[in-house]
């Protein structure tokens, strides 16, 4: 059973039926038919309101898949839940709802407790019908909303009381609000002197899957560059063109831990760090990164592998904004030395962290192989 179920006045409802009982049967004795009427008929009144106590929602389910609903600080949408009943009708029910602070209910009325919002709305189903609910929510900050509690409170239609019906499995329905992204002013600098996929004029490599063009033949040209039917038509030797491609590809390593444990400036970071990965995928630039932050899985810290493309983007965006100021932390210099033997390093290496002093000889290492750029504090226009 999917409902955990509490009644409230089942007691009461069975007094007035043992009562009618008792009445019903004196009023035949003595005669009373007409006392006898109006008994009979407000016992099966009780009768059929006991029935429904027992009974309603039984056979009341909740769709429960998997939806994320994805937001950016302010921006609106709806948590959607989807309802089917194969049981008794329910009318003029309340339910209610309880998420996390992440998001806010937009443009209805709420309370907030325990660091939880709770909504109360209107609910009725027909027997076999299905009903979906849309929660308007807007995002409020970084992080994950999950949907703590779900209940429906059905009122009994003829006394007093009513049947709650609370959700127990977890629900698969939640909000993710992504970290705040900024403008970026710098330019990310290709390298000319490695092959990879980004478009370059200046690049000294070409991509020999895409010709753009041709020219005329020059001694030195490769044999296997000539284009044929080009030269066959222009009667001269045509020599085919290609795009430059550049590499560009970037890790991000970012340090939230300063000292005694002690995080600063941690929101800050992750939108810096947000920032510069929607810059690149804008670019179609290659980028990873790694974070101080202690997981527990296939890498020993968070760190996303090398990649690009809409799946990427979601996978970084996601995993930014479920990072919370109560994770564990590890040694920002366990990160560079796992970086440097376990990492193969891309073209350009990005290091946030303050007091670069303190871990030189770690950045030397990495400074042999690659190019490292540093970034230290809080910039202008309110980016870091």
């Amino acid at each position: 059973m999917n409902w955990l179920r509490r009644d409230f006045g089942t007691n009461n409802t069975k007094n007035y039926v043992q009562i009618l009982t008792v009445v019903l049967i004196a009023s035949f004795l003595f005669k009373q038919y007409i006392l006898f009427a109006v008994f009979s008929f407000l016992l099966i009144i009780d009768w059929l309101n006991l029935y429904y106590y027992r009974h309603v929602g039984e056979k009341l389910e909740l769709v429960n898949e998997k939806k994320r609903v994805r937001l950016l600080k302010h921006t609106t949408s709806n948590l959607v839940l989807t309802f089917q009943n194969k049981g008794l009708p329910i009318w003029n029910a309340t339910l209610l709802i309880s998420f996390q602070t992440s998001i806010a209910p937009n443009g209805i009325e709420h309370r907030t407790t325990a660091g939880f919002h709770e909504v109360k709305l209107p609910f009725s189903i027909g027997f076999k019908k299905q009903v979906t609910v849309k929660i308007p929510i807007e995002g409020v900050h970084r992080g994950l909303a999950k949907i703590k509690q779900l209940e429906i409170q059905i009122p009994h239609p003829f006394t007093d009381g009513s049947v709650t019906l609370e959700f127990k499995p977890m629900i698969l329905t939640d909000a993710i609000v992504y970290p705040q992204i900024h403008k970026v002013n710098e330019e990310l600098t290709p390298s000319k002197l490695k092959e990879g996929f980004l478009e370059l004029n200046s690049s000294l490599y070409e991509d020999p899957f895409f010709p753009i063009g041709t020219r005329e033949y020059t001694p030195g040209d490769q044999f296997h560059h000539i284009h044929w039917k080009a030269s066959a038509k222009s009667q001269q030797l045509q020599t085919k063109i290609f795009t430059k491609v550049a590499n560009v590809s970037i890790l991000f390593i970012v340090n939230v831990k300063k000292r005694h444990g002690v995080v600063i400036d941690y929101e800050e970071k992750i939108e810096w760090l947000a920032s510069r990965l929607e810059e690149c995928y804008k670019n179609d630039i290659p980028y990873s990164f790694a974070i101080n932050v202690r997981t527990y899985g296939k890498f020993p810290l968070v760190y996303l592998p090398l990649g690009s493309g809409d799946i990427h983007r979601k996978q970084a965006l996601e995993l930014l904004a479920i990072l919370s100021r109560a994770d564990n932390l590890i040694p920002f210099e366990k990160v560079l030395a796992y970086i440097d033997t376990n990492v193969e390093l891309p073209v350009t290496v990005y290091v946030m962290t303050h007091h670069v002093e303190k871990y030189l000889p770690l950045l030397n290492r990495l400074e042999k192989r690659t190019n490292v750029l540093y970034e230290t504090g809080i910039i202008s226009e309110g980016v870091l």
